[in-house]
């Protein structure tokens, strides 16, 4: 694996992305009256010729979906329609058989219109063959591909067949239309394979974007990006897709349905099967904007399912959210474009619960003095007070308006006052523009040094005071509590806190799909010391269990040795560990 080429390529442009356009479109589109998820429904479409006459006839154009990408500040659109649901269609003419394809080059149509708006098409792609023969209809033929091929063994219904034909697709795709920007793929469970597969495509394609739908720890090596589908996430609040997640920031993407199921229907009937998970209960678009400014505040790309009728326009409740989210981001794309999720690696106020019940989100600017906080669920009262984690603030702003607000900093809080929330009900999401001082209130790292009992090799507890989000500090003693850590400062200084970034192990509700545990430290002390054998308790109490930073306030005190002590954590696994921490100074 190439590291450098692979920084390069996300670097390029799917870093910094942020929204996606997923279409789901095929031979499974259109308008039922019988429930379409019952197997003795046959599929609105049964041939290829009945498929492209219909989207003649509805006026099917390239330009609606790349202009609702435009409406969306969408970076690029992913194609699913050689999918499983969708009867294995090749939207464009191809000379591998195998499953369907059209005579009509709906894709050349697709990334023609896409390149004249700068944005990138990817190309998903199923790894298996299991809706080969689906609600009565044998979509995939494999006498004609061991024909293509010369070879009366291969089987492109069984798994090693599918996955020598689906590289031939791939490779055709690569040959006729180098503009393609990736692929999506589903179903790469098997990590071995999937390596092979994805370093056999970069070695077609250097600048490839290779995104896996992935449920697993981490990605492989030639994986550029993992993406977090929805399915069988808990999510706290709701609304926070990240917290139903297991994956820290950074080169992810969040894929979820927008309304509706992934590909169009119809709108749906009590009868039918999905009809309570798919239509009953559809979010609003300001819910939506929330789970979208969630999917921002981990520096994660959103990817939003849009199911598109056969003549490529959409259902007018989705295009209620086309035009509230193109109003929501006129305002407020620069609290989401150009910057990271705040309270991981790149600073940032912290994100989660704050004080009288509110809720939110951060982003940072990195390397510049501008924050943003993302009010989700408003405070209860007029005042919505939060730690400063080491910022001082010259200037809060209600982003929308452009109107300052008045805030008071004290003991390492900020205050903010605003004359109502009504934009979190209005728009979904308010946004306080924060610009902060040069000078922070927090130690410099290369003035102290951290130590502990125990430690792995490849973990040491000097890695608290590194910038890198991949080093981190695990205990090697397992199951040990209480365990610490002790930082020694190079003189006495004032303090009034600590700031702690953990590794996002465990999604923060329990009992979704596959989901591990939270190992977030839960019971906690903090003690200082002047010379470091005389001891006295700053603080004690428990860590939330939510993502990004927390921050831990207590007195002033003066000390040169800081100890901070876990005593469990919240999956009960006894797995002490920790990315990052600051001391915060008075």
């Amino acid at each position: 694996m190439n590291t450098s080429a692979r920084e390069a390529r996300l670097q390029a442009w799917y870093r910094d992305a942020r929204i996606g356009l997923f279409l789901h479109w095929g031979m499974r589109t259109g308008d039922y009256d019988r429930d379409p998820f019952d197997p003795d429904t046959p599929y609105a479409f049964e041939t290829v010729e009945a498929f492209e006459q219909a989207a003649a006839d509805a006026g099917w154009s390239a330009q609606r979906w790349v202009s609702t990408a435009v409406r969306l500040q969408a970076k690029y659109i992913t194609l699913a329609t050689f999918h499983c649901d969708m009867g294995y269609l090749k939207i464009w003419p191809s000379d591998v058989p195998g499953s369907p394809c059209t005579k009509r080059d709906y894709l050349r149509e697709i990334i023609d219109a896409a390149e004249a708006e700068g944005i990138r098409v990817v190309i998903y792609v199923n790894r298996d063959s299991k809706h080969a023969f689906h609600h009565g209809i044998q979509w995939l033929d494999r006498e004609a591909y061991c024909a293509y091929k010369g070879d009366e063994q291969v089987d492109i219904i069984a798994r090693d067949g599918w996955l020598t034909y689906s590289m031939d697709v791939m490779l055709e795709l690569l040959d006729r239309y180098p503009e393609i920007a990736g692929f999506w793929f589903d179903g790469y469970h098997d990590k071995l394979e999937a390596q092979d597969v994805f370093a056999r495509l970069h070695a077609r394609r250097e600048d490839l974007i290779l995104i896996n739908n992935d449920f697993s720890d981490g990605p492989v090596a030639d994986e550029d990006a993992m993406a977090l589908e929805d399915f069988g996430k808990r999510c706290s609040p709701d609304y926070d897709y990240a917290s139903g997640t297991w994956a820290g920031p950074h080169d992810k993407e969040f894929a979820f349905k927008m309304k509706w199921d992934w590909f169009y229907l119809g709108a749906g009937k009590p009868d039918w099967g999905a009809y309570e998970l798919n239509y009953a209960n559809v979010a609003s678009d300001q819910e939506f904007v929330k789970r979208i400014a969630t999917i921002a505040g981990s520096s994660w790309n959103a990817h939003l399912g849009y199911g598109p009728k056969i003549g490529g326009d959409f259902p007018d409740l989705i295009d209620s959210f086309t035009a509230h989210f193109g109003q929501f981001m006129a305002w407020a794309s620069e609290s989401i474009y150009g910057t990271y999720g705040g309270g991981y690696d790149q600073g940032g106020f912290p994100p989660g619960r704050w004080q009288d019940g509110a809720y939110g989100v951060t982003t940072v600017v990195p390397g510049e003095r501008t924050h943003y906080v993302h009010i989700l669920t408003p405070p209860a009262g007029a005042r919505l007070t939060l730690p400063d984690a080491g910022y001082a603030v010259e200037l809060a702003q209600d982003l929308k308006t452009g109107e300052p607000l008045a805030f008071v900093q004290q003991d390492g809080w900020l205050t903010v006052t605003a004359p109502s929330w009504d934009a979190v009900e209005q728009d979904g999401d308010m946004v306080l523009k924060l610009i902060v001082a040069e000078e922070t209130g927090i130690v410099p790292r290369h003035q102290i040094t951290v130590s502990t009992r125990w430690e792995m090799p490849y973990a040491p507890a000097s890695n608290v005071l590194d910038s890198h989000y991949g080093r981190y500090f695990k205990s090697a003693m397992a199951n040990q509590w209480p365990q610490s850590l002790t930082f020694k400062l190079a003189g006495e200084t004032s303090l009034r806190g600590i700031s702690l970034v953990q590794p996002e192990s465990g999604a923060v509700g329990e009992g979704g799909y596959a989901a591990p545990v939270s190992e977030r430290i839960k019971a906690y002390d903090v003690h200082v010391s002047r010379d470091g054998e005389t001891w006295e308790t700053a603080a004690s109490g428990e860590l939330r269990n939510q993502r990004g930073k927390q921050v831990i306030l207590f007195p002033p005190a003066a000390a040169s040795h800081v100890r901070f002590t876990a005593h469990n954590n919240h999956g009960g696994t006894g797995t002490f560990q920790l990315i990052s921490a600051d001391l915060l100074t008075h």
